[in-house]
């Protein structure tokens, strides 16, 4: 997305429908608000162009923020009638988890969402007869 403000609205539409489509309407406002901020932070602090990336699998919805700047989000500490600073903060209380990852030219802020399912358990089916000695 071109580091335009309206990217904020087309992404929280996106992050939106995708919910819809993939059956996670209970993630909605969360995803919505949580997305906003990082889209917001990557315009104001990265001033690049940004990618958004949207995973799920049965227990996680997991998006990622990218951005041209290399510089990871902080706490900052504005009065508490400011109209920033409250980005990490609200990362740290509403998501299950977030992070950085840094990447060549940049950096991806990612964070997940429980979905309330639990997660797919991986089995594996391996022949001890079938191998061959050493």
């Amino acid at each position: 997305m071109a580091a335009d403000p309206r990217c904020v609205g087309e992404a929280r539409r996106l992050t939106l429908q995708t919910l819809d489509s993939w059956g996670l309407p209970a993630l909605r406002e969360t995803a919505s608000l949580l997305v906003s901020e990082l889209m917001t932070n990557a315009l104001l602090h990265a001033r690049s162009g940004v990618d958004v990336v949207l995973h799920a699998d049965p227990a996680l919805f997991r998006v990622d923020v990218c951005d041209h700047s290399p510089l990871p989000p902080r706490v900052r500490h504005f009065s508490a009638d400011a109209g920033t600073g409250r980005g990490v903060r609200l990362l740290d209380t509403m998501a299950t988890e977030w992070g950085v990852v840094p990447m060549d030219g940049g950096k991806c802020v990612w964070f997940t969402l429980s979905t309330g399912q639990p997660p797919t358990p991986v089995t594996w089916d391996f022949d001890f007869y079938a191998t061959e000695a050493l």
